[in-house]
């Protein structure tokens, strides 16, 4: 004499608990510091109905199944590559949460088959052990394949480290900003001798200057530079005066002199080029950027210096001036 058998074994519902990182790795840590990090309860509960006879005649599995899994406190906050990682992750997670749900619903059936079945009468003294059996078998069925699964690490269940987005990097630098100084002398001999009382005779200043935004992680997220350059020049006071002689040696000298001024914003440039590709190979940290840019900066000034010292100020390229015009 068979025992009908409800089963009421509804979608579960979710509950959500938190973790807080800011990188994967740090996510990781928190989600291995839970026994797993998706968790599936059926919650069954076996409600029987009696016939006049007070043997039984039906039996209501009911069921409140509960889904238990992370939220990243940190999510909206992260880089769209890390987003999308936690994304698939807890897409497999569900797709591992429903299996155990489906596990469930499978276990459920079988007891409601194996009830039907029966040819004896079932009694109510019968009914504790054959409960605690049923539950087991539910039980047992969800955990066996937690565990063949590795709480869902064999179907996807685990995060692959992302490392940090490469720093946007945005620069400015505009052409070189001419002005000048003026140099007094009736010959070019005293014209020569004025320019060599200062300590240059043409100068180049990048005046470059930075600022950055940062990722969840501490890692560049956004690097501007900004570039302010600068090109010195003299300017002869009595040049209107000077003779075609030394005009022409004056004009010379001075476009000489302003394309070794403008070899140093090249140089500059090209630095700025080499410190982009840094940036986006060495994930610099808030913490190191000071001292990262400061690097940066003295490696250029070198490549400056020896420019100057190859050059001799730009002498070896025609810097000078002759003062074979003068009366």
């Amino acid at each position: 004499m068979g025992v009908d058998v409800k089963v009421k074994l509804p979608k579960p519902s979710k509950k959500p608990y938190k973790v807080s990182a800011i990188d994967i790795d740090g996510v990781r840590e928190a989600l291995d510091s839970k026994d797993a990090w998706g968790s599936y309860d059926p919650a069954p509960v076996f409600v029987p109905k009696f016939a006049k006879d007070k043997s039984v005649s039906q039996i209501t599995v009911s069921c409140k199944p509960v889904a238990r899994q992370p939220s990243w406190a940190e999510y909206g906050k992260t880089t769209k590559k890390r987003q999308a990682e936690w994304d698939r992750m807890i897409k497999a997670l569900e797709k591992y949460l429903t299996a155990l749900h489906n596990l469930a619903l499978e276990s459920a059936a079988k007891f409601a088959a194996k009830m039907q079945a029966r040819k004896e009468p079932l009694q109510k003294d019968e009914l504790k052990a054959l409960f605690k059996e049923a539950k087991e078998a539910m039980l047992a069925a969800v955990e066996g394949y937690a565990s063949k699964t590795s709480n869902g690490y064999s179907v996807g269940v685990k995060l692959d480290d992302v490392p940090p987005d490469p720093a946007v990097f945005k620069k400015t630098i505009p052409k070189p900003k001419d002005v000048s100084y003026s140099v007094s002398g009736k010959t070019i001999e005293a014209v020569f001798k004025a320019l060599n009382k200062r300590s240059f005779w043409g100068r180049y200043r990048s005046n470059a200057s930075y600022s950055a935004s940062f990722q969840l992680d501490g890692h560049v997220k956004e690097f501007k530079l900004t570039s302010k350059p600068v090109v010195t020049m003299p300017k002869w006071k009595e040049y209107s005066k000077g003779n075609k002689g030394q005009k022409g040696s004056w004009d010379t000298m001075w476009k000489k002199l302003y394309a070794h001024e403008n070899n140093h914003h090249k140089i500059f440039t090209d630095c700025v080029a080499a410190l982009e590709t840094s940036l986006a190979s060495e994930n610099v940290l808030k913490a190191d950027l000071k001292s990262f840019w400061e690097t940066e900066t003295k490696e250029w000034q070198k490549k400056q210096d020896a420019y100057d010292s190859k050059t001799d100020h730009g002498v070896k390229e025609g810097v000078e001036l002759d003062a074979s015009h003068d009366p």
